[in-house]
């Protein structure tokens, strides 16, 4: 969702070279048989996306949370795999900011995949989630997305505080479960700690836990803001489709597109759609310059998107025809990318009640 020039060339940069990426037979063969493409991901790094948010001392481009948000509705419209914003975004974001980075630099510089582990991410009740006791992580993650592709795990600890700590993959005490998935390009993992090491990264004491919290609550704005973004560019490539097919389509000698109640669904959907991609103009039109801002407009951005995508991948199918609804047709793939990044984070539900006892003043913890 771009929301300036220099954004809007940075997705049309990123859309040229998914579609230039997903025509080559290797790639598709890969993606169709694993649901993940080491020859994307390699092309999509060496494009430089990981880059975009790093400091300039880290190599990096040193650009901001809008420029990158257009790759995240193109990896939407073209269901990229692979830990995008874990290492595009996440990783910056806390590379700069934290105190004890050194370790986090180092698998930076060796490119490293590393996938960001968050009990928050799947709503998971707060008494299961990491915690650190006599310097070893306990605890158990249940949903880590393309948490068995990776090397590292971003770890967000909940107790004594809110923080963050990495974690080998191949650590002693830490077990990784790869659990299956109905979207394909999104292969999920459940971690489980017990008594594993881990590198902190952010200093003991007061000050270091006032940043490690800060750190943690952006992160999570960050996560909503781009997975709403990615909805929006899958539920685009949804009712695009919808279009295309109702142009295309012929019943009683004309197209389906002619009647009456094609054209109102469409209509509906459209207006939904638009609704979704102004929400996440939103929430990036005030990430840097209402940074006060960036907690609702995030939460609300996430919150019509897990309603959008839902509405316009069933609207899309009910255009085919209800065909999409079976695996072997390609639209059913959108749809249930959609679907998977509904509750993401929290669903409509989940977020409007957050919103809510914001709105009425009660102190309650949004995580």
């Amino acid at each position: 969702m771009p929301v300036n020039d220099f954004a809007r060339e940075f997705e049309t940069a990123a859309v040229e070279l998914l579609e230039a990426q997903m025509a080559r037979a290797p790639i598709r063969e890969e993606l169709e048989k694993s649901g993940w493409s080491e020859s994307l991901w390699t092309s999509l790094v060496d494009a430089g996306w990981l880059d975009v948010m790093l400091p300039d001392a880290l190599g990096g481009l040193d650009l901001g949370f809008q420029q990158i948000a257009g790759v995240f509705t193109a990896a939407g419209r073209y269901l990229v795999p692979g830990p995008l914003f874990d290492n595009a975004v996440a990783v910056p974001l806390i590379a700069g900011r934290a105190s004890r980075a050194e370790h986090l630099l180092g698998l930076i510089a060796g490119r490293t995949r590393i996938s960001l582990a968050d009990g928050a991410a799947g709503c998971q009740a707060m008494g299961t989630r990491p915690s650190i006791r006599d310097g070893k992580l306990f605890g158990a993650v249940d949903l880590v997305r393309l948490g068995g592709a990776v090397d590292h795990l971003m770890v967000v600890v909940e107790d004594p505080g809110p923080t963050l700590v990495m974690a080998d993959v191949a650590a002693k005490g830490l077990t990784l479960h790869r659990r299956h998935s109905f979207a394909p390009s999104v292969e999920c993992a459940s971690v489980d700690f017990d008594g594993s090491e881990f590198e902190p990264l952010f200093q003991d004491g007061p000050g270091g836990r006032a940043r490690a919290a800060a750190a943690v609550t952006e992160l999570r704005d960050a996560a909503r803001l781009s997975f709403a973004c990615e909805a929006a560019g899958t539920a685009r490539h949804l009712l695009d489709s919808a279009v295309r097919y109702a142009k295309e389509r012929e019943q009683f000698g004309r197209p389906i597109g002619s009647f009456q109640s094609i054209q109102h669904l469409l209509a509906a959907l459209t207006t939904r759609q638009t609704t979704l991609e102004a929400a996440c103009e939103q929430g990036l039109a005030s990430w840097d310059s209402e940074p006060s801002r960036r907690h609702v407009d995030a939460a609300t951005a996430k919150a019509i998107a897990a309603d959008v995508g839902r509405v316009v991948g069933e609207g899309a199918l009910q255009v085919h025809g209800g065909i999409a609804f079976t695996r072997e047709f390609p639209l059913h793939r959108w749809h249930v990318h959609g679907l998977g990044l509904q509750g993401l984070y929290g669903d409509q539900r989940v977020i409007a009640t957050e919103l809510g006892n914001l709105l009425v003043g009660k102190d309650l913890a949004l995580w």
